[in-house]
């Protein structure tokens, strides 16, 4: 199998192959549809709500973080204050469990660059859950121990993909390649002094 990717990049000079995780290694929104689903189930039970916080998920992005306190405003008959149901909803969120699947084709891509280059993960949000989708999705089959950062475990200076993160590996920039489906992680990546591939799902996109 020849290299998936990007024809940038001088790949006899790369060594190293870092990926974010949600959106990058699997369809982000694969996750969303369970975790809203499970928390207007447990908390509301109502379709209009579920379908709120998935509409404003597409329009506002996977970092934005006021969906919950939102969609308390949208709660006519609530039992519960803002606070408190904003604090249900996160607790319930950070601790799901999710039921995951990268796709053929990332499962392929996984296994070339298992072969030609070392691995690393760095995978920003709160620690446990992103464990929870990590195993969901099998990826120690690929990522040595040694090898993930899970930022969320290293406190506030750590949570986005930045240089602290990049600290906590052994890793060398200048053989380096960050695969990431964010702006951010291309800010990441260029004050690093790695090169990036913006991707989705493991699909470049150009």
């Amino acid at each position: 199998m020849k290299n998936p990717f990007s024809s940038r990049i001088e790949w006899n000079k790369i060594k190293n192959v870092c990926f974010d995780m949600d959106g990058t290694l699997y369809d982000e929104f694969d996750f969303i549809k369970q975790i809203y689903h499970f928390i207007n189930k447990k908390l509301i039970n109502e379709k209009e709500i579920e379908d709120f916080m998935l509409n404003r998920w597409l329009e506002k992005g996977s970092s934005y973080p006021k969906i919950f306190e939102e969609t308390y405003q949208r709660i006519y008959n609530s039992k519960t204050n803002e606070k408190d149901f904003v604090e249900n909803c996160l607790n319930i969120y950070r601790n799901f469990k999710p039921e995951l699947k990268i796709s053929f084709r990332a499962k392929n891509y996984l296994d070339f660059f298992k072969k030609n280059y070392n691995l690393y993960l760095i995978s920003d949000g709160y620690g446990q859950l992103q464990k929870n989708k990590f195993n969901s999705l099998k990826l120690n089959n690929y990522f040595k121990n040694n090898n993930i950062v899970f930022t969320g475990d290293h406190g506030l200076e750590f949570y986005k993909p930045n240089i602290n993160s990049l600290s906590l590996l052994d890793i060398n920039p200048e053989f380096s390649v960050y695969i990431g489906d964010r702006e951010v992680d291309k800010k990441f990546a260029k004050k690093a002094n790695m090169q990036f591939i913006k991707v989705y799902n493991m699909l470049e996109v150009l």
